[in-house]
């Protein structure tokens, strides 16, 4: 049985948690067997390649790292919610 989560591939979330807190963008893949997601362009690493016919150099690329799926809430649902409210209330002060 696959596990469940409250959000999907494609979806648009928001970072509530951690050091990318506050961070949005869309997840590209679920890791159910960690119950993470890596999101676009948060959570960045630096990969090491090995030397190919693609790449003859070999490179050190960035590429998505995974953030737990606890950390993330719907984009819809934080913009309803009052989180967004007091987020942007607090730099003013």
């Amino acid at each position: 049985m696959a596990k469940k989560f409250h959000v999907k591939r494609g979806d648009q979330v928001v970072v509530i948690a951690g050091a990318h807190k506050g961070k949005a963008g869309k997840i590209l893949e679920l890791l159910a067997a960690k119950n993470r997601a890596r999101v676009e362009g948060i959570a960045m690493v630096k990969r090491h390649e090995k030397k190919s016919e693609k790449n003859p150099q070999g490179a050190i690329t960035e590429r998505e790292g995974s953030v737990h799926v606890s950390n993330l809430m719907l984009r819809a649902t934080y913009d309803a919610s009052k989180r967004k409210k007091i987020s942007a209330a607090a730099p003013a002060a």
